[in-house]
């Protein structure tokens, strides 16, 4: 049996607009309500399966929509972290610049003191 070489797929799509994924709330309310229906005991064997097969699909989505949010989260979360970060660099500036002047007053008294005893020890000749 000869394989038919298949023609390559495009996945190229152009202006079309994905719809948006349902929210995780829409998906366990929807969950919700299949789960009541699968419930039910008057329903017929190929309705109870495709009711599981929906249930399936729907905690499929919820885990995909839970993983979508986590990355989003962590995205978030690393943004604000670099910002936290240039903030804090930002801030142990200033306290570096601020603790320049007291630092030259400690230089001038001690030197003024230093000044001072030796006028004390001059004028006690």
């Amino acid at each position: 049996m000869e394989a038919h070489p298949q023609p390559p797929v495009s996945l190229k799509v152009e202006n079309t607009a994905i719809p948006e994924s349902p929210s995780l709330k829409e998906l366990r309310a929807s969950l919700a309500e299949v789960d009541a229906l699968r419930l039910m005991p008057n329903l017929t064997s190929p309705e109870r399966k495709a009711l599981e097969l929906t249930a399936v699909a729907l905690r499929d989505a919820e885990r995909l929509a839970i993983a979508k949010l986590q990355k989003q989260l962590f995205k978030d979360l690393e943004e604000q972290t670099v910002a936290l970060n240039a903030q804090a660099r930002s801030i142990r500036a200033r306290v570096t610049r601020m603790n320049k002047l007291p630092k030259v007053l400690d230089n001038i008294e001690s030197v003024i003191q230093t000044a001072v005893k030796i006028v004390a020890a001059i004028a006690k000749w």
